[in-house]
């Protein structure tokens, strides 16, 4: 399987028109990498903001399964799932989502943002992102699976792809390409 496409429901602050939301969700849900992005998450407190909005936060934590959790997530009744974390943790929690029918928040608090930037969406405004989750505008997105990997954005493979797997890429880019 080298690709296939299916749709999901992208709910974000709008740069152009889309539709708004048909109903605000009852119960949102923001998986966060608190590592992600050198800390972005920690740095702007997000959980907290999380909590301020009523939105519900949950921390990820090393050893944990992204589709596991945001499946738990819909399991106890979220009726909108978001990640705040970089690309290959959107895609994993968008695939949810897109299963479910559910709505998705992308929130910017990885590295580089790819997706966020792709979609318009304010690569600084880590906190702002979430208001989405209560005003936002829907819009359909593409999602795709390469060998069985959800994406979102954009895939590597071949040697860049064992490049940003390594966890020595992260903090010497250039050294270790």
């Amino acid at each position: 399987e080298l690709y296939r496409s299916w749709a999901g429901t992208l709910l974000h602050h709008p740069t152009r028109a889309h539709s708004p939301m048909t109903s605000r969700p009852a119960k949102s849900v923001l998986i966060v990498n608190p590592r992600s992005g050198g800390g972005k998450a920690v740095r702007f407190d997000l959980v907290a903001q999380c909590r301020a909005r009523g939105i519900d936060p949950i921390l990820f934590e090393p050893g944990d399964d992204l589709t596991t959790v945001a499946t738990a997530a819909v399991r106890a009744g979220a009726d909108a799932l978001g990640m705040a974390g970089g690309d290959g943790s959107q895609a994993a929690v968008a695939a949810v989502a897109a299963g479910h029918d559910l709505p998705y928040v992308c929130g910017p608090a990885g590295t580089r943002n790819h997706f966020a930037l792709d979609l318009g969406i304010d690569r600084n405004d880590v906190v702002g992102a979430l208001d989405a989750f209560s005003d936002g505008h829907q819009r359909r997105i593409d999602l795709g699976r390469v060998n069985g990997r959800a994406f979102v954005n954009n895939v590597a493979m071949g040697v860049y792809g064992a490049v940003v797997q390594s966890s020595a890429y992260r903090e010497h880019k250039v050294r270790t390409v």
